[in-house]
């Protein structure tokens, strides 16, 4: 017989689950299904023609054939086997002599197992096939078998009719069995809580807004409820209840089940933490046992203050000649309560002829104001239409913009001559022709009169003067 190799697929062992006699047909392993998953020779134990019956692969169904990964005290399952047996096939053992029995008060079984899926193999290491490394792999199914708990370690005895070879004995642990009584508390487990899932809404919370946390709570696996689970929030400073309670009280739960919850908060228009922390609290105890469960976790959500960064007047004169420097000034204010970082101004449009066209201005603080200036020189008459640019990075690093429009009319420098006249074609202004004969009339009349008064007064001073000196003459006689 040529070597071949041992194929096992869940496939198969579920299927003998549901073969109905203690014994079918051999089947060569070439007969396996192709694209089964190989268990190569050097996976198994070693290989001697002195070895006995060993489990190689080992799975657990319910009684309707559907295979399971969790048996709890008095489930009845079923529990499939592949064996490799060497000392069967150095005798010739027919496969209706092959007797397996459970011996353990672990397991509850009557009876014998089926047998199935029964051939011969050879794993002679020199490749000469010799019969001393035959071998039959074979399934064994026990059905309906009770787990009643204190172990995992299923005791096969495994003994050949009217053959006097010697009974066989091995174990396999059967690993999905979970060696606990749910109704012993002494046996109970109850499970851990956790927070499953958390949202409060928005990616970042303006600071002075209401937003909403809801909590997804979570008990773990175990084999008992709990009572009295209770979520509450420690808070920090900054953040406070819209509303409602800092407590919720859950009430049970069952293992791995889920319980939503929310708290309506609400952070400061002066909280400046950027992130607050806040812890959720969950408490409960096993339905059973007794046995305090607490849990605890930390949601940081985070906190930002409104932007206020705010651009303020923009100055520019009114009058602007070609080819003149002339500025242009931007006023701008932060009214926030953070810092904004990175500030750099930037200027483009039309005719401005601004050879610097980008400032790094920096951090500007909280509260604080300041301004940008631009070298202007255009070189046509005509509209000139600019805008002003501030980028920065806000608090929570993100980039933003501003902006600012202007517009102003250039005009041609005026002409003069070389005798610093003006220019002929400059008109004078004329006076307005709207003002009467008459009234200059008046104006003549007045300034006439005021010329003779003085005339009159001079000559009557002089006059004074004279009889003055006279009288003195006539004193000296």
């Amino acid at each position: 017989m040529k070597r071949s190799v041992l194929k096992l697929t869940a496939s198969l062992l579920l299927a003998a689950a549901l073969f109905a006699g203690p014994v079918v047909a051999p089947a060569l392993a070439e007969d396996a299904p192709s694209d089964s998953p190989v268990i190569e020779q050097n996976d198994l134990p070693a290989a001697t023609p002195e070895g006995g019956a060993y489990v190689v692969a080992a799975t657990v169904t319910d009684v309707a054939g559907g295979e399971v990964s969790t048996v709890n005290w008095g489930d009845k399952v079923n529990i499939v086997l592949k064996i490799v047996d060497r000392a069967s096939a150095k005798f010739n053992v027919k496969p209706e002599e092959i007797v397996a029995r459970v011996n353990s008060s672990v397991f509850t079984f009557t009876g014998t197992a089926e047998i199935g899926q029964f051939y011969e193999e050879n794993d002679d290491p020199t490749g000469k096939d010799d019969p001393a490394y035959n071998y039959y792999s074979y399934v064994l199914l026990f059905r309906d078998v009770i787990y009643n708990g204190g172990g995992t370690s299923l005791p096969i005895d495994l003994s050949y009719i009217d053959n006097a070879l010697p009974m066989q004995q091995f174990s396999v642990n059967i690993g999905q069995c979970v060696d606990e009584d749910p109704n012993d508390p002494s046996k109970a487990r109850a499970p851990s809580l956790i927070v499953r899932q958390s949202s409060y809404g928005n990616e970042t919370i303006t600071a002075g807004s209401p937003f909403t946390l809801s909590l997804t709570v979570y008990a773990a696996s175990g084999t008992e409820s709990l009572s009295d689970v209770v979520a509450s929030l420690t808070l920090p400073e900054g953040v406070t209840m819209t509303g409602g309670s800092l407590s919720t009280y859950l009430g049970s739960m069952s293992p791995q089940s889920t319980r939503d919850v929310s708290f309506s908060l609400q952070a400061s228009a002066g909280f400046t933490g950027g992130v607050a922390d806040i812890t959720v609290n969950l408490v409960g105890a096993g339905a059973l046992s007794g046995t305090a469960v607490t849990g605890s976790t930390v949601i940081s959500v985070p906190i930002s203050q409104p932007d206020r960064f705010e651009v303020g007047q923009l100055q520019i004169s009114d009058t602007i000649y070609v080819g003149n420097s002339t500025s242009v000034t931007l006023n701008f204010v932060n009214k926030g309560k953070n810092p904004v970082s990175n500030l750099e101004a930037t200027i483009s449009g039309e005719n401005l002829g601004a050879d610097l066209t980008q400032q790094y201005i920096g951090n500007v603080n909280a509260g604080t104001e300041n301004s940008v200036d631009f070298d202007l020189m255009p070189m046509e008459a005509g509209p000139m239409t600019g805008t002003i640019t501030l980028t920065y990075e806000a608090e929570d690093g993100s980039l933003k913009t501003v902006t600012k429009d202007f517009s102003a009319t250039v005009m041609d420098m005026p002409t003069y001559d070389d005798m610093g006249m003006m220019d002929p074609g400059m008109e004078m202004d004329q006076p307005s022709a709207g003002f009467p004969v008459w009234g200059i009339v008046l104006i003549l009349v007045a300034v006439i009169a005021a010329v003779v008064i003085v005339v009159v007064v001079v000559r009557k001073k002089k006059k004074a003067a004279a009889l003055a000196s006279l009288e003195d003459d006539d004193e000296d006689l």
